[in-house]
Parts: C-alpha cells; structure tokens; sequence
C-alpha cells in the first residue's frame, strides 16, 4: 500500500511512518492533490445546492463589523439569488484553483523553513508531504458529505463552520460566546490536529531533521495561522 501512489492515501493514515519512509525515496503529488480538490469541488457544489443565497448573504453582512444599508444588502440578495448556475459553478471551481494554490503555498513555507535547518529536500518532496499530510481533511469531507446531502438545507453557521460534521472544541462554547472564542476553539478541531500530527512525522523523516526541527516549524506554522485568524475575527467581525 505504502508503494502504490494510490494505496499512500490510505496508507499515510494508518502507516504513515511507513508511508512517509516510501514519499522520501519516491515523492508523489498527484494523486493526493486530486483527492482533496475532488472532495472540495464535491463539498462546494453541496453547498451551492444546499443554501439559501438570501441568507448567505444576509448571514456575512451580520457577521461583519461594517454597516451597510438595507438597500445596499437587498441589491446583493438579489445578485446572488440572480446568478446563473454557470456562474455559481464558475465560483466553486475558483474555490478549488485557490485551495490548489493554498497548499503549493503551504508547501513553499515547510520548504524554505527546513532548508534553513539544514534539509536537502526539494519542493517536490516537501510538496508530497503536505498534500499527504492533509488527508485528515479528504477524511472529514467524505464523512462531512452523505451528512450534507441528507439535509433539506445547510444554514449559515453549518457553512461557516465547515459543514455539518462535528470535530471541533467550538461546540463546547456557549452561545452568546465572542467571535474572537469561537475562532479559538474551532481551531482545536479532530482533523486538524490529525494534520499537525502528520506534518511533523512526515517532514522529520522526508526532510531528515530532527523530531524537535520539524514539530517547531509546523506548530510555528500553525500558531502564526491561527493567530491571523483570531486578530482578522477580531477586526472583522462581531
């Protein structure tokens, strides 16, 4: 399984000091980034089907800390209710070119962080290893999916949130809980750590740094991000 380029989908979650071992000898990209894209474009067109345009709408203006008046928001309604099918689907496939984009990013970051430390990986290695490393993700959207398609319809908090699947620390926080918390928890969802855990294993070993090395670049990594996250919510919304 670890051999085939396929079979390290699978193998990168139930073997993947095995699997990583085998990406170092022989990096594949392809597969894995076609099994997230797939699943996201999949995800996207649930969404489109599944929502109200007039409540999407309505739900960002509310969430943002900006005031926009009545007839500036009916004007948005009516755009979004207005806009073809070609032009809703043009918008899901742009989803998927910028999540493309997010992980050659993600990529370039892990690469040029190692290389300071001494790793001789190139970016096709290091970009295996992220896109491998995010199959946690390809997991809850397969699980995240038949629960969207049984549902008559998904609300604005379910989208926000990333679906209707369950995973994160933010179902604990109260309802009259502040933005700025919500973020927080969300952060400490089941996937994503999963995906923090996996990063660190697999660029230890395809970077060949040490354990140390390669959890302090990726938790750095992920504490900046999740610090951008928090001061934009901060800002942004209410």
């Amino acid at each position: 399984m670890k051999d085939s380029s396929w079979g390290r989908l699978v193998g990168v979650l139930v073997a993947p000091g095995e699997t990583f071992r085998s990406i170092a000898e022989r990096p594949t990209w392809l597969p894995p980034l076609l099994g997230l894209l797939l699943l996201g474009l999949a995800v996207g067109v649930i969404v489109q089907m599944k929502t109200d345009p007039e409540e999407m709408v309505r739900g960002q203006m509310e969430m943002m800390k900006v005031d926009v008046p009545p007839e500036q928001i009916d004007k948005m309604v009516e755009d979004a209710e207005g806009r073809s099918t070609t032009a809703t689907m043009a918008l899901t496939v742009l989803g998927v070119f910028v999540q493309a984009a997010m992980y050659a990013v993600i990529a370039v970051l892990f690469w040029l962080g190692l290389r300071l430390f001494g790793s001789e990986m190139d970016y096709l290695s290091s970009l295996a290893t992220t896109l491998h490393a995010y199959m946690p993700l390809a997991v809850a959207s397969l699980i995240n999916l038949p629960l969207m398609m049984a549902r008559e319809s998904l609300s604005f908090e379910e989208v926000v949130s990333g679906g209707v699947l369950v995973s994160s620390l933010k179902a604990l926080a109260p309802e009259d809980a502040p933005p700025v918390l919500e973020s927080l928890l969300g952060n400490f969802d089941l996937f994503t750590v999963w995906t923090v855990v996996l990063l660190i294993i697999g660029y230890k070993i395809v970077g060949k740094v040490s354990t140390a090395v390669a959890a302090g670049i990726v938790i750095l990594y992920w504490l900046i991000y999740v610090g951008g996250k928090l001061a934009f919510t901060a800002a942004f919304l209410r």
